[in-house]
């Protein structure tokens, strides 16, 4: 039974969630890693142009 051509869920079987039991987890922590990078590097950036105005 296809939920999408009846409009219902009832009796639907088979995986919810399609990412289960893959690498999602592995990519997850791959993406907040790299968000944490940039936000580093970005907050670096800042301040260097921040002190280099204010030297001026």
């Amino acid at each position: 039974m296809n939920p999408v051509t009846q409009g219902t869920w009832d009796g639907f079987e088979g995986a919810f969630y399609t990412g289960q039991g893959s690498m999602e987890l592995i990519w997850l922590l791959a993406t907040g890693v790299l968000l944490i990078i940039a936000l580093w590097l970005g907050n670096k950036h800042e301040e260097e142009a921040y002190d280099a105005v204010s030297k001026k």
